[in-house]
């Protein structure tokens, strides 16, 4: 858990020292959206499945004994 925490602190504290990295990864996340928009309601119900099948996925590995 500390590991992850640590992973997604550093990760956002360099976004936030970094203009150059932030507005990159805003301009990304702005494409895919219009990318989305362009193919939809397809690319929703893709999504949605794909979201379906990784919660499937995780659930199962996390049920897993060690």
């Amino acid at each position: 858990m500390f590991r992850v925490l640590g992973m997604f602190g550093l990760g956002g504290a360099f976004l936030l020292i970094s203009p150059e990295l932030r507005g990159s990864l805003m301009g990304t996340i702005d494409s895919a959206g219009k990318l989305m928009e362009l193919h939809s309601p397809l690319s929703y119900v893709l999504l949605g499945v794909a979201l379906l099948f990784a919660a499937i996925f995780w659930v199962h590995r996390s049920a897993q004994p060690r």
